[in-house]
């Protein structure tokens, strides 16, 4: 059984809830991604920055606490992958953090699911559910 921990990402940056919201914007250009986690010293995560909140909430704070969000779909790194691709769809997102022992370990994206090539089906379906989602 493949699980979240074989295939997510672990090289991630994150920000304090106190770092400005320049600094997450800095982190997705010079990593080149769409998504910060805002974490407090011991690596809980306390809320998410994307690229999105940074446009639309661009005029409601300046540090990171002020425009993250803090309704997080999580997913664990033993779960099963399959069931961790549902929630792409059921929740129409295209990230997940990783948590365990109630810290961020890692990301599992779409993209990092679209490296098995096994799940090309399921990428399909989970990207019509998204493009299609509405809350």
């Amino acid at each position: 059984m493949t699980t979240v921990k074989d295939l997510m990402s672990t090289n991630l940056r994150t920000v304090k809830p106190t770092d400005p919201v320049e600094l997450a914007a800095e982190i997705m250009r010079s990593e080149n991604v769409g998504i910060v986690p805002v974490c407090d010293n011991q690596h809980h995560l306390l809320g998410l920055i994307t690229d999105r909140d940074i446009i639309v909430r661009q005029g409601y704070g300046k540090y990171a606490s002020d425009i993250m969000t803090k309704d997080i779909i999580m997913v664990s790194s033993r779960e099963n992958i399959h069931d961790a691709a549902l929630k792409f769809s059921d929740h129409g997102i295209r990230r997940l953090p990783v948590v365990e022992n109630d810290r961020l370990i890692g990301m599992f994206t779409l993209k990092d699911l679209a490296r098995k090539k096994i799940f090309t089906a399921e990428i399909g379906h989970i990207i019509y559910q998204i493009s299609n989602f509405s809350d």
